[in-house]
């Protein structure tokens, strides 16, 4: 069997970066921080409706452990939500839609033998007022994880390790938690490396339609197209320098939002890396007002009138709050190490 390794290696670098996700804590550390927002509320399963935000969640790293935050809009000051000196968070998933939200730490990650590995994941979940966080499960070692929702907004963890009797067999985790964090569900998925090829956890599939299936978005090569339904005529919106990371609409459905994304970039090696770009395009005035380029990998989120996403990589990076509306940066949040909304971006 051969195996490429620089595949394996660009391939490890992104499971290290990317999506995943999950919330719960260790005993008797259910939060971590002398300054912390509480608010007593019952947890319900109401994902309809949307309220403007008055905080959000991210990752700051403080003595060099990862942890999660809450940055309050109004009072533009950050508080932990949780962190602990011997844990390590590697990724956040969030969205501010009365849902909860969920990290995962891990004991070590990196690469070994030419495969990416990791030991001693620990999935938490956090309230949706951010006053609780509890561990709901664990996986003791394997190879690649992600995190995400699913089409039921029931939280997806997937993780592959080595088959314990047959070394050339993978096999793929996936475990399905409800909405107050309970398995609902799992499967397991046997490959055989030598036949089928090593198995790649894929992220999920833009979907390239609205959610009023108003509107969609077709793509060309490097260049994106918007069209409306009822028309034959498409609007170009923009050409990508890398690969399509992300799309997403506001809630309105007024404007659109895409992402690129390429982490093995040679400018990585340089002072000033141009990996990722950030495309906001209002469907009204049918023009960019919007574009952020440059180092980072630009993950996003929107709530209301804002777009909040990271920029930059390590002590550089940053959090921007865009408001849609007036059409420009309003705040950001800058910490003394790194911080980003689903991992910290380092090189």
């Amino acid at each position: 069997m051969k195996i490429d390794a620089e595949m394996l290696v660009k391939f490890a670098r992104r499971i290290i970066y990317l999506s995943f996700i999950l919330g719960m804590l260790i005993n008797g550390c259910n939060r971590s921080g002398k300054d912390s927002e509480q608010i007593n509320s019952n947890e319900t399963n109401d994902s309809t409706t949307t309220k403007a935000i008055t905080k959000f969640l991210f990752l700051n790293e403080w003595f060099g452990k990862a942890g999660v935050y809450s940055y309050n809009l109004s009072e533009k000051k950050y508080f932990p939500v949780w962190w602990h000196p011997r844990e390590n968070v590697v990724m956040l998933v969030y969205r501010p839609d009365n849902m909860p939200a969920y990290f995962l730490t891990a004991g070590r990650m990196g690469i070994k033998e030419k495969f990416p590995f990791f030991q001693r994941i620990k999935l938490f979940k956090i309230s949706q007022n951010f006053s609780e966080t509890i561990q709901i499960d664990k996986v003791k070692d394997g190879l690649q994880f992600t995190a995400r929702w699913n089409a039921d907004n029931n939280l997806e963890l997937i993780y592959t390790s080595i088959d314990k009797v047959i070394s050339s067999y993978v096999n793929q985790f996936t475990k399905v938690y409800d909405f107050y964090g309970k398995l609902i569900d799992s499967k397991i998925e046997t490959f055989d490396i030598e036949k089928d090829g090593f198995p790649y956890l894929l992220p999920q599939r833009n979907s390239t339609i609205s959610p009023s299936a108003k509107y969609g978005v077709s793509i060309l090569s490097d260049s994106i197209f918007l069209k409306t339904a009822g028309n034959d005529s498409v609007s170009l919106i923009t050409v990508m320098k890398h690969d399509l990371n992300k799309i997403d609409w506001s809630e309105d459905e007024r404007f659109l939002i895409i992402s690129t994304l390429n982490l093995n970039d040679e400018s990585l090696k340089t002072k000033k890396p141009e990996t990722s770009e950030l495309f906001v395009y209002s469907i009204d005035a049918d023009s960019l007002i919007g574009v952020f380029s440059g180092a980072g990998v630009k993950n996003f989120f929107t709530s209301g009138d804002l777009l909040i996403f990271d920029d930059g990589f390590g002590k550089n990076s940053r959090i921007n709050i865009y408001n849609l509306q007036q059409h420009e940066i309003i705040d950001s949040v800058i910490t003394k190490e790194a911080c980003g909304l689903v991992f910290l971006p380092k090189i």
